[in-house]
C-alpha cells in the first residue's frame, strides 16, 4: 500500500510538470503566466516591421530619378533632411559627417532596401528619397519662377487719351504713395496684388519722370497684420525715393524693396507727403495706389483736404485696385476731397490703362529717355546677375548633395550592404546623376534667358510701334 501511494504521487508529478511544459500549445496557462502574450507581441512586432519595409519600399518605387525640366522643378527634399538648414545645404564649405543625426536611420532603412535589391536606379531612388538636399524646393523655384520686372513706359495715345483733368496741370512734383499692406499679398486674376502695383508704379514713375520731379512715398510695409505690430505698421511711412529728377536705377531698387506687410495708414500717409512738401509752392500731386480703406483709425478724407486746401495747384488722386465697395467708398471721398479723381481697377491691365490715360500729361513730347528699352540700361545686367546668383546656389546644393551621397555609400560599403564592385559602381551612378542635375540646372537658366528676351522684344517692339504712331501723328498736325 504505502508503495502504491508513492507511485500515485510520482505520477500526479510528472502530470504537472507536463502541463507547464505545454503553455502555449494548446494547454491552459497557469495564473500570471504572460508567455502566449509575449508571442502575440512578437508577431505583431514582426507585422509592424513587415508592413514598415512594404511602406518604405513603396515610397522608393514612386521616385522620379529627373530627367527634364518638369522633374527638376519638382523635386522635394529628402526624409532625413528635409529639416536641414537651406544655408548650411546650398555653402560652399564642406561638412565633416554629411549623415550625422540620422546615420543609424539611413543604414536600419537601407538594410531593407539592399536585402531585395541593389539595383543602381534602386539605390539611387532610395537616396534621393532619404537624402535630397532640403534646399532644393526654394532654391530651384526662385530661379524657375522668376517674374521679370523692367521699367517699361507707359505710352498713351493721345486719341484715346480722355483725361477730364482741365484743371489738373502736368505737375512739377509728381509724389507716389504705394499702399503696402497685408491685403497687397493676396492675387489678383492669379497674380499677387503687391507685384502687378509694383510694375504699374515703375511705368509710371519712368513716364511722368519726365516732365515732373517724382517721390516714392510707402505705407504698410512695416511690423505685420497682427494686433502687436499695429502701433509701428501705424505710425511708419517711409519716403523710399526722396523727391528729385527720375533715375531709373535708383527708383527701380526703391520700388522693388517694398514688401507688403501691415496695416494701412492712409490718412498718415498723406499727412506725411503733405509736411514734406510744406516749403513748396508749386504744383504738387499725390498719386495713391491702394487696394483698402484705412485701417489705422485715421481720417484719410480730412487729411486729402488739409493737403488740397493748403496752397493752389495741389491734388490728390487714387487709384483703387480690387477695392470692395466700402472700400471703395471711403477711398472716393478721399479723392474728392483732395480735389483730384478716383479710379477703379480690378486688373493689371486696368490699372496700367488707368494711369496711362487718365494720369499722364496729355502731350506727344515725352522726353526721349522715357522711351528707352530696358536693354540700354542697368537693368538687363541686374536681373542675369541676380539669375546667375540662383543658378550658382543651385550648384552648391548639387555638390552638398553629391558630398552626401558619396559619404552614404561608403557608410553601406562598410556595413557590408554593399559588395566592393556595387559600391565602385554605384559611385559612378552618383557622379552620372551629379552631371544630370547640372545640365538641368543650366538648362533652366537658358530657359529664363529666352524668357526674359522675349519679355524685353515685347516691350521695344511696343516702344518702336508708338514712336512710329507719334511721329505720324506729328506730321499730320505740322
Amino acid at each position: 500500500m504505502k508503495k502504491l501511494c508513492i507511485l500515485l504521487t510520482a505520477i500526479l508529478f510528472m502530470s504537472a510538470c507536463s502541463k507547464d511544459t505545454n503553455v502555449g500549445n494548446g494547454a491552459l496557462p497557469v495564473q500570471g503566466e504572460e508567455k502566449p502574450v509575449e508571442e502575440k507581441e512578437v508577431v505583431q512586432e514582426e507585422s509592424e516591421e513587415e508592413s514598415s519595409s512594404f511602406e518604405i519600399m513603396n515610397e522608393i518605387d514612386e521616385v522620379t530619378i529627373p530627367m527634364n525640366l518638369d522633374d527638376f522643378t519638382s523635386i522635394e527634399a529628402g526624409l532625413f533632411t528635409k529639416d536641414l538648414e537651406i544655408g548650411k545645404e546650398t555653402s560652399i564649405w564642406p561638412i565633416s559627417n554629411p549623415l550625422s543625426g540620422f546615420e543609424e536611420d539611413f543604414i536600419k532603412t537601407m538594410e531593407e532596401v539592399t536585402a531585395s535589391n541593389t539595383d543602381e536606379d534602386v539605390l539611387l531612388k532610395s537616396f534621393i528619397h532619404l537624402l535630397g538636399n532640403s534646399a532644393y524646393p526654394e532654391v530651384i523655384s526662385k530661379l524657375s519662377e522668376y517674374e521679370f520686372s523692367f521699367s517699361e513706359p507707359l505710352l498713351p495715345d493721345p486719341e484715346l487719351n480722355d483725361t477730364g483733368r482741365e484743371n489738373q496741370a502736368t505737375p512739377e512734383r509728381a509724389l507716389i504713395l504705394l499702399d503696402a499692406s497685408s491685403s497687397m499679398l493676396l492675387d489678383a486674376n492669379g497674380k499677387q496684388r503687391m507685384k502687378i502695383a509694383k510694375d504699374a508704379v515703375l511705368s509710371f514713375g519712368k513716364t511722368i519722370g519726365t516732365d515732373s520731379d517724382i517721390a516714392l512715398y510707402v505705407y504698410g510695409h512695416a511690423g505685420s497684420q497682427e494686433d502687436k505690430d499695429m502701433e509701428l505698421s501705424c505710425t511708419t511711412i517711409d519716403e523710399v525715393y526722396p523727391v528729385q529728377p527720375y533715375e531709373e536705377e535708383s527708383f527701380f531698387n526703391a520700388v522693388q524693396d517694398v514688401e507688403a506687410k501691415g496695416w494701412t495708414p492712409l490718412a498718415a500717409a498723406i499727412g506725411k507727403a503733405r509736411e514734406d512738401s510744406a516749403g513748396f509752392d508749386g504744383n504738387i500731386t499725390l498719386y495713391i495706389v491702394s487696394d483698402g480703406m484705412e485701417t489705422c483709425n485715421g481720417n484719410p478724407v480730412e487729411a486729402a483736404k488739409g493737403f488740397s486746401d493748403e496752397k493752389e495747384g495741389r491734388h490728390v488722386n487714387i487709384i483703387g485696385f480690387n477695392v470692395d465697395k466700402e472700400s471703395e467708398g471711403q477711398l472716393k471721398e478721399v479723392a474728392a476731397a483732395g480735389n483730384g479723381e478716383y479710379i477703379s481697377a480690378n486688373s493689371q491691365e486696368e490699372l496700367e490703362d488707368s494711369m496711362k490715360y487718365k494720369w499722364l500729361p496729355d502731350s506727344l513730347d515725352l522726353k526721349n529717355k522715357s522711351l528707352a528699352s530696358p536693354r540700354s540700361g542697368f537693368a538687363v545686367p541686374n536681373t542675369n546677375h541676380r539669375l546667375d546668383s540662383y543658378k550658382d546656389i543651385i550648384q552648391n546644393a548639387i555638390n552638398k548633395e553629391t558630398e552626401r551621397f558619396q559619404k552614404a555609400t561608403g557608410v553601406l560599403g562598410e556595413n557590408e550592404l554593399l559588395s566592393n564592385e556595387e559600391e565602385e559602381a554605384f559611385l559612378k551612378r552618383i557622379e552620372e546623376y551629379k552631371k544630370t542635375m547640372e545640365r538641368l540646372k543650366d538648362e533652366l537658366r537658358e530657359a529664363k534667358r529666352v524668357e526674359m528676351d522675349a519679355e524685353l522684344d515685347r516691350i521695344d517692339n511696343n516702344i518702336n510701334e508708338w514712336i512710329e504712331k507719334m511721329e505720324k501723328l506729328k506730321k499730320e498736325n505740322s
